[in-house]
């Protein structure tokens, strides 16, 4: 099996296809197989890399707390090591809030970044008012880590999956083995509740990146997904939005067709016009 080290940890990492290189970046409680209904469609047009970020699945854990800075690490270390820079990126959820940092902080790494709903919940904090289903979300968020930091993982997945992510059969409907996976990967998601900056970015530094980006958002999902979308559209010179239509918060398993042909006519297409808010098509 391929394995990279990087910064203490052991990553898993698999490649396929040809052309130039497109890196996928996971989300929260999953790993790099989320990635299995998007990527044999990509790689027709990509070297596509889907890796297990730290903590998760194949790919190691190394002791005491981690952060989203180790994760943006990791990403620069692997698309370094692997010798595929610069490389587009796709990040969903916790992975597009890493995609977006390191196309911030390595711009030299990166030739676009495409990101979908980033949780980046900190943003919309800052407004005057909050949005008020923020509120229930903070509250939501708040019994996950309790159940985790309680050494509930279930219950704390219980309600991850039924009421923030919003699965469509919910945490009842998955398969065993779906289930013992994420159970697998709950200590790494009490690492991501623990760390304050888990929710946030500097929307100075994003605006750092001049290349293309691309923020996409379900056309299912609570108004302030699109309002964090917007906002992050607002602070890149590259950046544009488009809706996924009929999807929600993970679109690359629920309508991975959709979703694989937004990320290759976007990095395939090369600069776009900057600030661009685009329907769903």
């Amino acid at each position: 099996m391929p394995f990279t080290d990087v910064d203490g940890a052991r990553l898993f990492f698999e490649r396929q296809g040809a052309g130039e290189p497109l890196l996928l970046v996971h989300g929260s409680w999953v790993d790099g197989r989320v990635w299995d209904g998007v990527a044999p469609l990509l790689s027709r047009s990509f070297e596509v890399v889907a890796y297990d970020r730290r903590g998760h699945s194949r790919s190691s854990c190394p002791p005491g707390q981690g952060s989203i800075r180790d994760d943006v690490g990791d990403a620069a270390a692997l698309i370094e090591s692997l010798g595929v820079a610069p490389a587009h990126l796709a990040g969903a959820s916790w992975g597009g809030s890493i995609a977006l940092r390191l196309a911030a902080t390595r711009p030299d790494l990166v030739r676009s970044v495409s990101a979908h709903e980033p949780p980046l919940f900190d943003l919309l904090d800052a407004e005057k008012p909050p949005p008020p289903e923020l509120t229930e979300l903070h509250a939501l968020l708040a019994t996950v880590a309790a159940r985790l930091e309680a050494g509930n993982p279930e219950g704390a997945a219980c309600v991850y999956f039924d009421r923030i992510a919003a699965t469509p059969d919910g945490w009842a409907g998955l398969g065993d083995e779906t289930r013992s996976l994420l159970l697998a990967n709950a200590p790494t998601y009490l690492d991501q509740c623990r760390d304050p900056e888990a929710l946030g970015v500097d929307l100075g530094e994003l605006a750092a990146f001049a290349g293309p980006a691309l923020l996409t958002h379900g056309d299912r999902r609570p108004p302030f997904f699109k309002r964090i979308v917007e906002m992050v559209v607002a602070a890149m010179p590259g950046a544009r939005s488009e809706a996924i239509p009929g999807s929600a918060h993970d679109p690359q398993t629920t309508h991975p067709g959709i979703y694989a042909r937004r990320i290759e006519g976007f990095a395939a297409s090369g600069p776009q016009e900057p600030g661009a808010i685009v329907a769903g098509r």
